[in-house]
Parts: structure tokens; sequence; C-alpha cells
């Protein structure tokens, strides 16, 4: 798995390649950004350069073992992600990727664990990382990209040392969108955590479905849009990518300081009760998507109207 990285992330990769050569590298380490974006290239790009058999900054793309990185085939790294179809990482998957880090490193001395959308790990399945965290083995580095690093637990969070990665420029977003043959909005040109949420959007191939459930947030939140229509938008789309839109649209809004049509508690008992049905969904809940998509319109009704109480009232119900 390689990946172009972007500029302004390459200061991370140049800080742990240092640290390396000092023998400071940690032995996890979590990668987070804003966005989401960059957190794939740059732990490809770490990853085969600390794998490579020659003393460069940058894998040499030449050498046996980065034949085998780029071929997927070597032995003394592993990535993990959401299998498909799946909507969380299981434990089973943990337990393995645990496995593969006790054996000796075939290859060289060091053996490398990525883990993908950390966050997405079920609980059973952060368990047995944890313990993987807890007896650190050997020459081993082990490391989470995470996007939203509090749906992490915190005792896997306090033994990781933590890399954020910094924003891009609004050239950096511009450029990529447009080799990507994507039309820049107007509206957004000269707005760098629009454009990176753009590009990240893109990237991952939901950018329709996310555009158009924030924009149904935004509107309801705004507007008087019905909750039944409301409920509609958000059925169009698979359920987790919905409710990790509305997570998206939340999360946005409350960065945004100048809004005032829904009181800050309000908000933010919404999102806590978006993001523990989000987690539920990724340790595997499979509720009814029509009353699911129903049920959070409704929510974002309530919270249009400052019903703290009532939202409240659904925390309660999903145990949150």
């Amino acid at each position: 798995m390689t990946l172009d990285v972007f500029s302004e992330h390459k200061v991370v990769i140049g800080n742990l390649l240092s640290l390396d050569t000092n023998n400071q590298l940690p032995h996890a380490a979590l990668i987070t950004s804003v966005s989401g974006v960059g957190l794939e290239s740059v732990a490809s790009s770490l990853c085969a350069t600390l794998l490579c058999e020659r003393d460069n900054d940058l894998p040499c793309g030449e050498c046996s073992s980065c034949s085998r990185v780029s071929a997927g085939t070597h032995g003394d790294y592993r990535w993990v992600e959401v299998a498909e179809g799946k909507a969380s990482i299981g434990v089973d998957q943990i337990r393995e990727a645990g496995d593969f880090v006790t054996k000796t490193a075939g290859y060289g001395s060091q053996k490398i664990l990525v883990i993908s959308d950390a966050e997405k790990m079920t609980a059973g399945a952060s368990n047995a990382l944890l313990k993987t965290l807890e007896e650190p083995q050997g020459n081993s580095l082990i490391v989470l990209l995470s996007q939203r690093t509090w749906l992490l637990p915190a005792t896997i969070r306090s033994r990781c040392q933590t890399w954020r990665l910094p924003a891009l420029t609004a050239a950096s977003s511009i450029h990529h969108l447009r080799a990507a043959g994507v039309a820049v909005p107007s509206g957004i040109s000269g707005n760098d955590r629009a454009l990176e949420r753009l590009v990240a959007w893109v990237i991952d191939g939901k950018a329709e479905a996310r555009a158009v459930v924030m924009n149904m947030v935004e509107a309801m939140l705004s507007s008087d849009m019905s909750v039944a229509d409301a409920s509609g938008v958000l059925q169009g789309f698979e359920l987790t990518d919905s409710v990790e839109a509305v997570a998206l649209a939340l999360e946005e809004r409350l960065s945004n300081q100048t809004a005032k049509s829904s009181s800050l508690i309000a908000l933010l008992q919404l999102h806590r009760a978006i993001a523990s049905l989000l987690q539920r969904l990724r340790n595997g809940a499979v509720p009814a998507k029509e009353s699911t998509c129903y049920e959070i319109a409704s929510l974002i009704a309530k919270a249009r109207r400052d019903d703290v109480a009532a939202i409240n009232r659904s925390l309660e119900v999903m145990g949150a």
C-alpha cells in the first residue's frame, strides 16, 4: 500500500524516522488527523522506509524489502483494516495481529503492525490489542491510525505516542482536487478546513453521501425541514455511512462558534447520542434502518428546538 504523501505531512515522517535513528522510536504510535486525510499515506511511507534495506529518508523502491512491501507480501509487515462488508474491526483480526507481533522477524530486525481506522475496533478487539500493547515484543512497532481518537479507550491512547498531522493548506487541497478531476466549489475556495474535508470525501469515495447528509443536518438545524424528509435522506445510504456523516456535520457545527440556531448544550448532547449509536454499529449492532433513521432525524429536530431534556431521555434509552 503506497500513496503519495502531502508535503505538509512529511515533517511527521521525518521526525519519526529521526527517533528511529536515535533508537527512540516508541513501541506504539497513534497518528491522527482532523479530517483523516493523509493517515494511510503517512503510515505507508513510514513503514516502507523503516523496512527498506537501504538507509534513506524514503523507501528506495528497488530492494527486495521494498518489492515485498509493494506487493503486500512482506512477512514482517501487517496492515489491519475493516474487512469488506463489515462495519468494524473484529477481535479475531486483532488476535491474529497480536500473534504476528510476537513472532520473530523473518527478514530483518523489526516487525510493523498498522491498524487503520483504529477507532472502529469492537470492544473485544480493543481489549485484545491492549494486551499486546501492555507486553511489548522485541523490536516491533504498532501504528494506530485514527481520525477520532476520543472513540478509542483511554487505556489504549495512554500507551501510544500521539502524532497529529498538520492541516493541509488551501493550495495543497485545490491541487489534489483538480488532479482528481473534481471542481472546487467557489464558496469554499478560501476555506482550508472545508477544502481538506472535501479532499477526504473524494479519497474515501463517500463524497456524495457525506455532502448530502451534512447539508440535510444543516438544513434541519437552520429551518423547518421535516423529520420524514430528513429520515428519507438518511435512508438513501448505508446506515453506518449516514450516522458517521451526521457525526461529522455536528462536529463541524460545533467547531463554528458563531452558530446560533441551536444551543451548545443541545448540540453537544445530540453529538453524544450520535457518537454512541456509531460506536454500537461498529461493535456489531444491527438496528432497523428505517426506525433508526427516523429517530436520528427526530433527535436533530429536538436539538433545533433546544429540547435538551428530550435528547437526554434518548441517551438514557440508548444507554449512553
